[in-house]
């Protein structure tokens, strides 16, 4: 049943630290989905990140991944990026730098014939389709009526030009009951991957979320099975983000990705870049960006968490002395990475977002688990809904270590234009 669009990609079990990286062009949107993690920004005009940024800022932006970070792939998010003027130019411009583009979307515009071939012309790789339902559930979720019937359109007319594309899926209370669905249409279209990510509060979400809206992890743990086992069966690459390691039943903990998994995927977003492209600097229409940065010591943190306008205004004041302080700092956090090892600062890196950033917390019951170092646990603002009694501690097994312990058993695809460095 699985569509032609898998045919001729490789697959792997080989992990390796991703090169994708990710740009948001603006909070400028055309869905209202009540889980956005930039809710606010959308719907407030006046935000300095709702607008949309100007061609010549996103390419500035797209030429620093490929050479200064070295990404070979990158993510375009809007908002949505099919309302973005220069979308087309921009993707142009992506793959002729070797930055090859995928898009983010709500597929609305794609429904439109003619529209996914201009993309194809331009030089996309794929789409990455938000898909949150099916029916009347989607069109509640994203708060626009008819969006359901407009995304399968648009997917429709991808399956009929053979044009690749995945499927994001956010596991929001409405949408559990209907996650098997969500696969048997992810099967039925020929989706070459699909993405479950856990309602978690990132961004704007932080403190809003309620028990109406928020599916307990058990909850979610026996629809989600269901939902990979159809996929698994149909050979379909798929991944769970942002739950704990002892939701998944042991046949589909190769699928589980928390913090510490993340870096292994080659779907996902290189730790050191992305945490560039996510100051503000580099989120709004306004102003020029930030120097880039390399993850690490010296001053890493300081950068990534420091007030970016400032840092940004200061080295305009002083471009050639700060220009030499940035040189510096990335030329001393490459030897240090070096030394060191990439992995262990980017695992280092994943566990501080977990606890410091966002919270994490763990039961009492998961010190015996067998997981528990490579495992995130419960979102902080999880656990105030709903506590972490829900932890069901892996035994019969040493702590492990390795994050990639249960995710190098995956099946991986690799796209042609990746085959060189993830194979």
């Amino acid at each position: 049943m699985n569509s032609a669009r898998q045919d001729g990609l490789k697959k792997t079990t080989r992990r390796v630290i991703t090169k994708r990286g990710v740009m948001w062009l603006g909070q400028t949107c055309n869905q209202r989905c009540y889980f956005c993690y930039f809710i606010d920004r959308i719907e407030d005009h006046d935000h300095p990140e709702h607008a949309f940024m100007t061609l010549e800022k996103a390419k500035k932006i797209c030429h620093t991944l490929r050479y200064v970070y070295g990404n070979n792939a990158i993510d375009i998010q809007g908002g949505e990026p099919t309302v973005y003027r220069d979308i087309l130019e921009l993707v142009r411009y992506c793959r002729e730098i070797g930055l090859i583009p995928t898009l983010i979307t709500n597929g609305l515009v794609l429904s439109a014939p003619g529209q996914i071939e201009k993309y194809r012309d331009a030089g996309l790789r794929d789409f990455l389709v938000s898909l949150h339902g099916i029916g009347d559930i989607h069109d509640e979720v994203v708060r626009v009526k008819g969006a359901h019937k407009k995304i399968i359109a648009a997917i429709e007319r991808m399956q009929a030009l053979n044009f690749p594309f995945r499927i994001n899926c956010t596991m929001s209370k409405p949408v559990v009951p209907i996650l098997p669905e969500v696969a048997r249409h992810a099967i039925q279209y020929g989706a070459y991957a699909v993405n479950f990510i856990a309602f978690n509060p990132f961004g704007d979400q932080e403190g809003k979320r309620r028990s109406d809206t928020v599916a307990r992890y058990s909850e979610v743990a026996e629809k989600l099975t269901e939902a990979m086992d159809l996929l698994d069966a149909a050979g379909i690459e798929t991944n769970v983000r942002y739950l704990p390691l002892c939701m998944a039943e042991e046949r589909h903990r190769k699928n589980f990705y928390n913090f510490q998994q993340l870096t292994y995927d080659t779907h996902e977003w290189d730790f050191q870049s992305w945490a560039w492209t996510m100051r503000q600097t580099q989120m709004r229409k306004e102003g020029d960006v930030m120097q880039p940065f390399f993850m690490g010591k010296p001053y890493g943190r300081e950068l990534q968490n420091g007030d970016a306008l400032y840092i940004r205004d200061h080295y305009e004041r002083s471009p050639v002395i700060q220009g030499v302080k940035f040189a510096g700092q990335r030329a001393l956090a490459k030897m240090v990475q070096t030394l060191s090892g990439l992995d262990t600062v980017y695992r280092e890196e994943a566990r501080i977002r977990a606890e410091r950033d966002c919270h994490y917390q763990y039961h009492p019951a998961c010190e015996g688990c067998a997981a528990r170092d490579i495992c995130d646990g419960f979102h902080g603002d999880y656990a105030e809904l709903f506590g972490t009694e829900e932890a069901r501690p892996i035994s019969g097994a040493p702590r492990l270590q390795d994050p990639r312990h249960y995710i190098k058993d995956q099946v991986k695809t690799v796209e042609p234009e990746d085959e060189s460095w993830a194979l």
